[in-house]
């Protein structure tokens, strides 16, 4: 009889654990950032003037996590938030000046992290792993297929 513990889940469990503790290793310069919200920083910077609904689909979290860790970051000095020129009733985000300063350290981290967590795999075989999850969450229910292009 196969055992329940020894699933799918469990290995992407752990593969995720040790990924979120080695950025939060390579995140403790930056008091502020840790696994869960460097990456609002890397998108924020990468795509400036985003409106927070956009952000969420760039982040794929609920709204209320997004929210929260929005204002967090905004009471840290990462980003700012404004109301859209064009349409003020949406707001943006944007990088501030310590996100941008901050942002080539923080790329090299998440590119780091890619490399760290396909460290035993042979290129072809990331891109697999890569390939394979991406196929694997395209059933799953709320799974926007643009991202997954």
């Amino acid at each position: 009889m196969e055992s329940v513990t020894d699933k799918l889940e469990k290995w992407v469990s752990m593969y995720n654990r040790v990924i979120r503790e080695w950025l939060n290793r390579e995140l403790r310069d930056f008091n502020d950032l840790n696994e869960s919200n460097y990456y609002y920083i890397l998108i924020v910077c990468e795509h400036p003037g985003l409106a927070q609904s956009e952000l969420i689909q760039y982040i794929y979290r609920e709204q209320s996590i997004v929210t929260k860790a929005v204002r967090y970051l905004v009471s840290k000095g990462w980003i700012e938030m404004t109301k859209d020129p064009a349409d003020r009733r949406r707001s943006v985000v944007s990088p501030t000046q310590k996100a941008h300063d901050a942002y080539p350290e923080l790329k090299r981290i998440a590119s780091q992290a890619n490399a760290f967590a396909t460290e035993g795999l042979e290129p072809d075989e990331a891109r697999q792993l890569e390939s394979l999850l991406k196929k694997a969450l395209l059933p799953l229910p709320g799974i926007d297929k643009f991202w997954l292009a």
